[in-house]
């Protein structure tokens, strides 16, 4: 791969530099990787030919654009910054990394099937870089991908709630199946949208155990209420994002992770149904288990609202 510095680019940004050409060393998945300090360009390590490189420098930049604007809507969430953004489509997948300030570094891969060890590469590269440049803690992006080391907590409480759909026994169906799903161990919010309407919704957020998180003046219900009006703004704010991307791909997007400094949001949208579904943990360490839960669930779903095959 070929290592290409902008003019932003000086001597605080050499050890950096070093350490990303490390990773990618041998490492197979990852097409091209940038960094961004503070807005401006400084490197790209990649294959592609120039002009495919400055196309892609671009679209990530455009990515940084919309990752900051996700930013300030996560945070009323009350879990943190987002530090973690994955886009998935058909025929690419990217991850923005925010690794100090107002830098980030992105990855991409032209490979769908390489996305999950893209992803993890680059989580691992913004770690070492907090940790050996600026002296940071791991924030654990992408969660924990081993066993859980911590015993089962108790058993959960259990809230659902449903919206319009006009078939009554398919919803009891649906409602069920999402009330099976959510778990107080990791995935612990999951609601169905279609047509942009609200369907139905289960989670766990009343249990003893995640008072932490939700006993603030607002409580639970203050929570569902900001994760509705979050779903409601994905209308309009998924199709920015595809725009956004459109240099990488112009394909829909099928998957989006958000992941904060405590838990994620993951957005994973319904073929042919002009919705989605959207699941939320509030556990750091339980980030990727808590969305392979939901990716598992994603063809039931999917086949209850009859919306035809799943992408993952």
């Amino acid at each position: 791969m070929t290592t290409t510095r902008s003019p932003f680019a000086h001597v605080g940004h050499e050890r950096l530099i070093e350490l990303c050409e490390q990773a990618l060393s041998g490492l197979s998945g990852v097409d091209m990787l940038a960094f961004y300090d503070r807005g401006f360009h400084v490197f790209t390590i990649t294959e592609l030919d120039d002009a495919e490189r400055q196309a892609q420098e671009r679209a990530f930049r455009q990515l940084i654009t919309e990752v900051v604007r996700f930013d300030g809507l996560v945070r009323d969430f009350g879990t943190g910054e987002l530090m973690r953004t994955v886009v998935q489509t058909d025929d690419a997948a990217a991850h923005c990394g925010h690794v100090f300030e107002e830098e980030f570094l992105v990855g991409m891969t032209r490979d769908p099937s390489m996305a999950g060890a893209m992803d993890e590469a680059v989580s691992h590269l913004v770690t070492r870089i907090r940790k050996e440049i600026y002296l940071q803690a791991d924030q654990l992006p992408g969660g924990r991908r081993g066993p859980r080391r911590t015993p089962d907590l108790e058993s959960a409480v259990l809230k659902t709630a449903t919206g319009d759909l006009p078939d009554p026994p398919l919803l009891s169906d649906l409602v069920d199946f999402l009330g099976e799903t959510v778990d107080v161990n990791d995935l612990h919010y999951l609601a169905v949208y279609r047509d942009w309407h609200f369907i139905a919704s289960a989670d766990v957020l009343d249990s003893a155990v995640l008072a932490p998180w939700f006993g603030s003046v607002e409580g639970t219900d203050g929570a569902r209420k900001l994760y509705v009006d979050f779903a409601t703004r994905l209308r309009s704010d998924l199709p920015e994002l595809a725009y956004s991307l459109r240099l990488l791909s112009e394909e829909p997007i099928r998957r989006l992770v958000l992941d904060v400094v405590s838990g994620a949001i993951y957005v994973y949208p319904l073929p042919n149904a002009r919705g989605f579904v959207m699941g939320l943990t509030v556990f750091q360490p339980e980030v990727f288990v808590a969305e392979n839960k939901l990716r598992e669930a994603m063809e039931r779903i999917a086949d209850l609202l009859g919306t035809g095959d799943v992408a993952f």
